[in-house]
């Protein structure tokens, strides 16, 4: 099966991820037999601290966030006004290495979503302090919220994630190759993950790679041997189930690398290393979606070290410029491959921060900023709500932990309609949803997307 195809390790070894209980019904009335589509989720792993990517450029907001951030706050005069104009005289700001990202947002490619974060139920600062709301699990736990972010499913653990059920739902439509429609450059993925359909991992630098000469044609000895052993029907199931997870790898892997090895040369170039080099071989992938079969794909990237308790200042001024110009590296490519509206790319990270200083620093906290870029997002826009940042304020649980005003589930249910998921079928894909609105018979929440 090819949704069983998957893993591709750097060595070579396919892996099977964990499944969850029960499937979902394929949905009959999907619109995903048209056009192309692609999501490219990066996750900033670590907790990246937001108020200092988006934050208040009025004056006297700026005050606010300045006299509460104190040592951690970036200079006004340094800082970079985004073309912007909200309720009550209301402006912004990006950090200083966003240029690009500012660039971005004022031509209408990219917005932001402001303080969004992982809610189990719509939650009041009144019930939090009660104790009567329903909470995410592991609240400011690193792997807990990295997870929830994944599977968009705050109350409960479970091993399926996103975009894995949405291929569970819509692959066989959509996919009539060997190669996975979800594929991650930073390993396995829960988000990716399926009851059914697993993720397809290839490097970031290097592409596909196989087992040491398996892609050397002259090596026909080794290519046979291994053929043979995994012609074998073994009678021990283990054994059968892993030859043809791996047999289903090697055929992914083939069928890829020759679909690359006839990609165009653009004339958009990538930057070395970090999320560049990441979003470049997906530009590569998706300029040969035709050979490989495939109308709707996803991406995962993991960049980490964003777990800043001390030096957010100097971390982030090495770091965002990086973000920046991968993003309007991999937009400039999209435009050149004419899919600029077809793809949308959109950061997570575990959570925000504390908007007060732990001396230097800033410790986990709950609500952030997310940014989500492409031809078809209405760009340009601050969506959600941007926290008062009086402390102790309404949204205030603590040091400047702000919670959240959107929920996860609400940016992910305008994802997946934009997909071509069918409104009546994303709740088999957001089983959460309900508790924040019902996408069947309501208008979305954020309105992210041209329509």
């Amino acid at each position: 099966m090819k949704t069983r195809r998957s893993f591709l390790t750097h060595s070579g070894v396919a892996l099977l991820a964990s499944s969850q209980i029960g499937l979902l019904s394929r949905a009959a009335h999907a619109d995903v037999t048209e056009g192309y589509c692609a999501m490219v989720c990066i996750l900033l792993a670590g907790g990246a601290d937001s108020f200092n990517m988006l934050l208040p450029y009025d004056q006297a907001r700026y005050d606010m966030y300045a006299g509460v951030r104190s040592d951690l706050a970036l200079p006004r005069e340094d800082v970079l006004p985004l073309n912007f104009a909200g309720t009550g005289g209301q402006e912004f700001a990006v950090h200083p290495g966003l240029g690009e990202v500012q660039q971005l947002f004022d031509d209408g490619n990219l917005a932001f979503v402001a303080n969004i974060g992982p809610l189990a139920e719509p939650t009041s600062r009144a019930a939090y302090d009660g104790n009567l709301a329903r909470l995410p699990l592991g609240l400011f736990s690193h792997s807990d919220q990295i997870a929830v972010w994944q599977t968009a499913a705050a109350g409960e653990r479970i091993f399926t994630g996103f975009g894995g059920r949405m291929a569970d739902l819509v692959e066989p439509q959509v996919n009539t190759g060997p190669v996975s429609m979800n594929i991650s450059l930073s390993g396995n993925s829960l988000f990716q993950t399926g009851a059914e359909a697993t993720g397809y991992v290839m490097d970031a630098a290097d592409g596909v790679r196989f087992a040491a000469g398996y892609d050397d044609p002259n090596n026909t000895v080794l290519i046979n041997t291994i053929d043979r052993m995994l012609a074998v029907d073994y009678q021990d199931a283990f054994r059968q189930s892993y030859s043809q997870i791996m047999r289903g790898s090697i055929d992914a892997g083939v069928e890829l690398d020759t679909a690359l090895q006839s990609a165009p040369t653009l004339t958009s170039t990538f930057s070395q290393g970090g999320l560049s080099e990441a979003l470049a071989q997906i530009a590569q992938i998706i300029s040969v979606r035709d050979q490989l079969g495939v109308s709707r794909q996803t991406f995962f990237i993991t960049i980490g070290g964003w777990d800043h308790h001390d030096e957010v200042i100097n971390n982030q001024a090495n770091m965002l410029p990086g973000i920046s110009r991968g993003l309007s590296e991999f937009q400039a490519a999209m435009t050149e491959l004419g899919v600029q509206d077809a793809v949308t790319t959109f950061t997570i990270s575990d959570f925000g921060r504390t908007l007060t200083s732990n001396g230097r620093g800033s410790d986990h906290g709950w609500g952030g900023h997310n940014l989500i870029m492409g031809g078809s997002v209405n760009g340009g826009q601050i969506y959600g709500e941007y926290p008062d940042l009086t402390p102790g304020g309404e949204l205030d649980v603590g040091r400047g932990r702000y919670l959240p005003t959107t929920s996860v589930d609400e940016m992910y249910a305008e994802l997946a309609m934009w997909f071509g998921i069918a409104a009546g079928d994303v709740e088999q894909v957001l089983p959460n949803i309900g508790r924040f609105y019902n996408p069947a018979t309501e208008a979305p929440t954020l309105g992210l997307f041209n329509t």
